[in-house]
Order: C-alpha cells, then structure tokens, then sequence
C-alpha cells in the first residue's frame, strides 16, 4: 500500500473520537448538552461542580473520561503519523511540506490535549488547545497553496478553505461567548464545536479525497497524483 493510501486512512482515522464522544455522553448521570458543555467536559476526570459562582457554573460526570481523553490522543497521533506520510504529496512540494510539519505539529498538540485533562491541568489544556487550532489553521492555509493540479488537489483546496474560515468564525464566536457576548444564545458548546470540530472532520474529508485519488490512480484511471508525477513509496 502506498503512502498516499495509508497516510489517506489515518487522517480519516481520526473520526474515532466521534463514537467515542457518544459513548462517553450517554454514559453521564445527568444529561450532557451538546450545545451547552464543552468539548473538554467529556474529558473531565471527576464529578464535581466547576466553574462555581460563575454564570457558567455546571455539574459534570463523565465516567468514561479515560475513553474521550484516548480518543484524542488517538486523532492526534493519526494527524501526526498521516502527515508524515504524505510529507510529498503536493504539488507544490516545498509549501506542502512546511503544510504537513505544521499538521503534524497540530497533531502532538491534540495528543496533549488529552494527556492533560481540563480539571487536573486547566491552563496546559487550554494552551496545548490553542495551540492545536494556531498551528493546523497555519497548516490549511499553505496546504491550499500547495494543492494546485489535478481535480482532487481542487477539490482538497476547496474543502480546506471552506473548513478555515468556518473554524475561525466558530473560534471568534466562541471568543465572545466567553466574553459574555449576546452570542451566548447560540450555546458555547455548539459554538466550540464549531471552531475545533471542524478541524477534525476538514482532515478526515481530506483524506477521502486523497483515498479515492490513490485508488484511481493505483487502477490506471489517474495519471498523476495531487498534479505531480506519481511516486509509489
């Protein structure tokens, strides 16, 4: 199996913390709200009430804590690993490469988010995150460069565009919700989940792409790969 292939499977790979979540989100005692709790609360490693005194106080229980917190380190390994991967699979080969060491990057920060939870390392957790969403935003944006050839470089171009200006919109609107803007109405939770939901689903809808690219190709139907001659390994 050529890189593209496996490099392709690992980035869609790392829809595995969807399952996850929903497990760990049936499991809580009380009712967890997709649109009110964050991301990091499925994470959070006791049960207690947090953020107290606060408009935003809330009690949070997520027995399968340890689940949430793996799958994360999972995606961030299968966007660190796929990355790698496809270190020269644009084609503009130097941009794409500074693209994927960003990616890759992003991917140590979503492992880490997981190594830290929310309740035993707030300010890590909250850096690593930040981090994560800096990085791989620097990322999609000179990997929309690099993608230029072919139809499915277009098409990578596109989705990754799209995804950016959705997550940074998502990361501004959840900026002021915790501002205590008006745009608190819409839920922080969904608002969060916008911003960094998306960053997760934009590389696993990549690597569709680059898997049906690699399966044309591998059956005598493409020429070329993301518009560069086709390297096998």
């Amino acid at each position: 199996m050529t890189r593209l292939r496996w490099g392709a499977l690992l980035w869609i790979a790392g829809l595995v913390t969807v399952p996850a979540q929903l497990i760990a989100a049936a499991q809580w005692p009380q009712r967890y709200s997709w649109t009110s709790n964050l991301i990091s609360d499925l994470g959070v490693t006791t049960c207690d009430t947090f953020d107290v005194g606060t408009r935003v106080e809330r009690y949070i229980c997520s027995p399968a804590h340890l689940l949430v917190n793996g799958s994360f380190i999972v995606v961030g390994a299968t966007l660190l690993i796929g990355s790698l991967l496809l270190w020269s699979a644009w084609a503009r080969l130097r941009t794409g490469r500074v693209a994927m060491a960003f990616l890759a990057a992003g991917g140590v920060f979503v492992m880490l988010v997981g190594v830290f939870p929310w309740d035993t390392h707030p300010e890590a957790h909250d850096v690593v995150a930040l981090a994560q969403a800096v990085t791989q935003w620097v990322g999609m944006i000179l990997l929309a460069v690099a993608s230029r050839g072919n139809s499915a470089a277009r098409w990578i171009s596109a989705l990754t565009i799209v995804s950016l200006i959705v997550s940074l919109l998502g990361f501004v609107l959840f900026v002021d919700v915790l501002g205590g803007e008006p745009v608190q109405a819409l839920g922080r939770g969904l608002i969060e989940r916008v911003a960094f939901d998306t960053l997760t689903l934009w590389s696993s809808a990549v690597g569709v792409v680059l898997l049906k690219t690699s399966t044309r190709t591998s059956t005598g139907v493409g020429a070329s790969r993301l518009g560069r001659p086709l390297r096998a390994r």
